[in-house]
């Protein structure tokens, strides 16, 4: 005769205390659960879209997190095998966001009692299951408390009954006595369901309506739901600059010039993933400063692991570092895409190795993409400074030098500049006939990239050209600032007394503005 297996009560503790790394996630589970139950309200009619609820409440002093929708809300008679069950969800995989039923139990390690409050349309009766967490977790460290799993879950958890209106339905759970200052931080919490929930795209962020025609376009739709966190509704924070750290504030570093789009097909023609991404000068990776940073991989428009997640589809490792150079989002589409039990990649399926092969290959667009157009703006800084070195020598021309050797100087650097010039513009011409003909969305960012620096096109640049006519040997007498008529009351020997404090100064100070600012103070104190 064989006996019935035993489950022991640690396998609780892995299915639920011990799931999840980041405990932000518990905000994830409720909100996921809570949209497949308000999927099924409007699908029934109790709600139409967009009167669809998810209330987040965190009261801080009181140490206490509510999470409540206005959806189906759960019968009397379903509460115990659905609430008190672990890992027997009666949810479709493929289709609804959440189908293990672990998720929901997940806030009993971060709190003394985990209270669940439900009701059904037409039933005039509140269902409330307690669990108390501190029992739990004193049950599970106890090393000479053999209970199974089963025995467990009944001696943690209570189920009592209220009067309730009949045409109520919603489900509300409620952590007491939260033990993280982490989950109670209202801001860290928003920040995070902004990019992880499924909201919107904020009305703020300029490309939205090209994203909303692109999926209109190719008959794509998102799952999306009103969130609140404390009263004020979250959405997705991309914005249309990127920005670094400022002494605690921050300054802008760089535009978001336009987003460009991914879509992909098996051999069936059906959809196996689309997606958005920012384009911008890609001066380098976006900071912790960009909430929205990073390229997010999404199933129901609920993100996948974190802002790293899409590191792996570069092939290299040296080039993961460009998934910080975007915005943006890949949404899978697949049903054979299916989160594991950490959300934080896909279970082992053929389909996810369809996925990574196809994907692999957008990716090496965009590390090219890169690539080109860091090679553009380093040849437009090498035909910036070759410009501004002519410029400067134009200006030394009409205000003097402070000595000869600044005058050599100066001509050295831009006839070496005009080299590097001649050579960037020869690279940067074949470096657009390339890009053009590949249809690269690279020829955006170049043109927003030439308006920066003012240029119209790379023959537009004028150095060493005949309407300039600068050349060391075309002016054969150096020109001084103590020549100018301010200096004239001085005497020769005066004014040859003041440019040798002046090329002093600059043969002193590497700083050229400072150098130059502390010269004209001077020269401003003694021409008065």
């Amino acid at each position: 005769m064989h006996e019935d297996p035993i489950i022991g009560k640690d396998v609780i503790e892995s299915l639920t205390l011990g799931m999840y790394e980041n405990p932000l996630f518990i905000y994830r589970e409720y909100v996921q659960n809570a949209a497949d139950a308000i999927d099924q309200a409007i699908e029934r009619g109790l709600v139409k879209k967009g009167e669809e609820e998810i209330l987040i409440n965190i009261d801080e002093n009181e140490r206490t997190i509510s999470i409540e929708d206005n959806a189906i809300g759960i019968t009397s008679g379903q509460v115990m095998p659905i609430l008190r069950n672990i890992a027997n969800s009666t949810k479709q995989r493929g289709k609804n966001k959440g189908f293990r039923g672990i998720g929901r139990l997940g806030g009993l390690g971060y709190c003394s009692k985990l209270i669940f409050e439900t009701s059904a349309v037409n039933e005039e009766v509140k269902s409330i299951m307690t669990w108390d967490a501190e029992r739990l977790k004193d049950i599970i460290n106890n090393r000479q408390e053999f209970s199974s799993a089963q025995d467990v879950l009944k001696q943690v958890t209570e189920l009592n009954t209220i009067k309730e209106q009949a045409d109520k339905h919603y489900f509300k759970v409620t952590l007491f006595d939260v033990t993280l200052d982490d989950l109670l931080r209202v801001e860290d919490v928003s920040d995070y369901l902004s990019m992880v929930a499924p909201v919107e795209i904020t009305s703020q962020f300029i490309y939205r309506n090209k994203i909303l025609a692109f999926m209109k376009e190719h008959g794509l739709t998102l799952d999306t739901y009103n969130i609140y966190v404390n009263h004020d509704q979250i959405y997705k924070p991309y914005t249309a600059a990127i920005y670094e750290d400022n002494k605690g504030g921050k300054k802008k570093v760089d535009d978001i010039y336009d987003v460009d789009f991914l879509y992909e097909t098996n051999e069936r023609g059906e959809l196996i993933y689309w997606g958005w991404y920012s384009l911008s000068s890609f001066k380098g990776q976006m900071t912790s400063k960009n909430i929205a940073r990073g390229l997010r991989l999404r199933k129901s428009n609920i993100q996948i692991g974190d802002e790293e997640i899409c590191k792996k589809f570069f092939t290299k490792t040296n080039d993961q570092r460009f998934s910080f150079y975007f915005f943006g989002e890949i949404h899978a589409v697949s049903n054979g895409l299916i989160p594991n039990s950490r959300r934080d990649y896909f279970s082992e399926s053929a389909e996810c190795i369809e996925f990574e092969d196809k994907i692999k290959i957008a990716f090496l667009k965009l590390k090219d993409l890169c690539y080109d157009v860091s090679q553009i703006n380093g040849f437009y800084r090498t035909i910036s400074k070759a410009k501004e070195t002519e410029q400067k020598i134009v200006e030394k021309e009409k205000t003097g030098y402070t000595s000869k050797k600044e005058r050599e100087d100066l001509y050295n650097s831009y006839e070496e500049l005009k080299k590097k010039q001649e050579k960037a513009e020869r690279n940067l011409q074949s470096k657009l006939e390339k890009i053009k003909s590949g249809q690269s969305p690279a020829y955006i960012i170049l043109s927003k990239i030439e308006q920066k620096h003012h240029f119209i096109s790379p023959n537009s640049v004028s150095i060493g050209s005949p309407e300039t006519g600068i050349s060391k040997d075309s002016i054969k007498k150096t020109k001084f600032r103590t020549d100018r008529s301010v200096y004239s009351r001085y005497s020769k020997n005066e004014k040859k007394l003041i440019g040798k404090i002046y090329s002093a100064i600059k043969n002193s100070i590497s700083d050229e503005a400072m150098c130059e600012a502390l010269i004209n103070k001077i020269e401003e104190e003694i021409t008065k």
